[in-house]
């Protein structure tokens, strides 16, 4: 019955979110910019230009017929005009049944492509990600996802008050601890284990900000004003800082929570264990965990910055530049996630064992170890 009704839920489920993606392909009245949907394509070659490199590069012509869908000239057709190159690199070439964002003239006759209307995209890669979080986890998987809708809706909330107060580092202080403690609560529930992972992670945040602060005043200024997208100098420190310390939150909260779930359980389950032996394991869980997560961490932070790198290689920049004015920012935020990483298993460890071990009004002392070392003693001797 209980697999009927889950079968159920995820019929259900599906047919909301088709429903919900459906909606967002056909929600151009919400937009006060003009959209419009290509309902045919003329494409012509236009020419070839050699890049910094000496490769040939094609440019595209293409003649779109659009069809308005939104404003007062709702249903109108005019026709706008595309070039696109072959690497598309500052491009983009448009299909039939695209849908765009455009400026109008004046006149009403023709206009200019801002983008291309990509809420349907990110609308149908969620619905994707909700049905399969609700398939594999059930209702731990939609407590998951209520976690995150809420951490979402408090970074809108933390950039407006931002925008107003001007803050940057008390409003990332503030998102973090509300982050860290939503976050595992939602995961692990009102447990001892999940107030153990939360004290361990702003710990070891905090850790982190420290040597981050103690390296910066102590090293070569960073070329904050290098960084990608940077479209206003103010707060560039504070702005790389607060960056950096939420990339670590993830890996440092994942490894918090592990440590803590897993010593709980083992004295849960385990009722002669030593205090010898649960270090041994702590110690064992954090070679797994560590190993895996700092090459999450790296990957990650890699995958985010070959774009930028492949671009600018194809534009003639040096090794040299791109290693000081670019990979500068990944590299030290990938060394801070992974020094905040080892630090998380010593920092879990020691708080669990403190809050665990007098889990059933036993503790751990060292007599425990000297008591099962004669036990084992005896009876290798028998």
């Amino acid at each position: 019955m209980k697999l009927q009704n889950r079968y159920s839920a995820l019929i259900i489920i599906l047919i909301l979110e088709i429903a919900a993606v459906l909606f967002v392909y056909n929600d151009a009245f919400l937009y006060e910019t003009t959209v419009a949907k290509v309902v045919s394509v003329e494409n012509s070659f236009s020419h070839q230009e050699e890049g910094p490199d000496g490769e040939e590069e094609a440019y595209y012509d293409q003649l779109l017929t659009v069809k308005l869908l939104n404003g007062s000239d709702k249903g109108d057709v005019i026709t706008l005009n595309n070039t696109y190159t072959s690497s598309g690199v500052n491009d983009e070439r448009y299909y039939k049944g695209s849908q765009l964002l455009i400026a109008l003239n004046d006149s009403g006759d023709g206009g200019s492509i801002l983008e291309k209307k990509r809420d349907m995209y990110v609308a149908l890669f969620f619905a994707m990600f909700v049905f399969l979080m609700a398939a594999v986890s059930g209702k731990h998987g939609m407590v998951v996802m209520v976690s995150f809708i809420i951490n979402l809706v408090l970074l809108l909330v933390a950039l407006k008050i931002y925008d107003q107060y001007g803050n940057l580092i008390r409003v990332t202080m503030a998102v973090m601890i509300i982050f860290s403690i939503l976050t595992l609560m939602f995961a692990g529930g009102l447990h001892r284990k999940t107030w153990v992972a939360v004290i361990s992670t702003l710990i070891t945040i905090l850790l982190c900000l420290v040597i981050y602060m103690v390296t910066m005043r102590t090293s070569e200024r960073i070329p904050y004003e290098m960084m990608d997208y940077i479209v206003n100098p103010k707060d560039l420190a504070d702005l790389f800082l607060a960056g950096t310390l939420m990339g670590s939150l993830g890996a440092v909260m994942d490894v918090c929570i592990s440590i803590s779930a897993g010593v709980s359980e083992v004295v849960e389950k385990t009722s002669g264990i030593t205090l010898k032996a649960l270090i041994s394991s702590i110690r064992e869980m954090g070679y797994d965990i560590m190993g895996t997560m700092i090459n999450v961490l790296f990957f990650t932070y890699l995958s985010g910055t070959i774009p930028i790198l492949v671009i600018k290689i194809k534009n003639g920049y040096t090794l040299y530049h791109l290693v000081k004015f670019q990979l500068v920012f990944e590299t030290i935020c990938f060394l801070i996630g992974a020094i905040g990483i080892v630090l998380a298993i010593p920092v879990s460890g020691f708080f669990s064992l403190l809050f665990f071990g007098n889990i059933k009004g036993r503790r751990f002392a060292d007599n425990d170890i000297t008591q099962s070392s004669d036990t084992n003693v005896k009876e290798a001797k028998g």
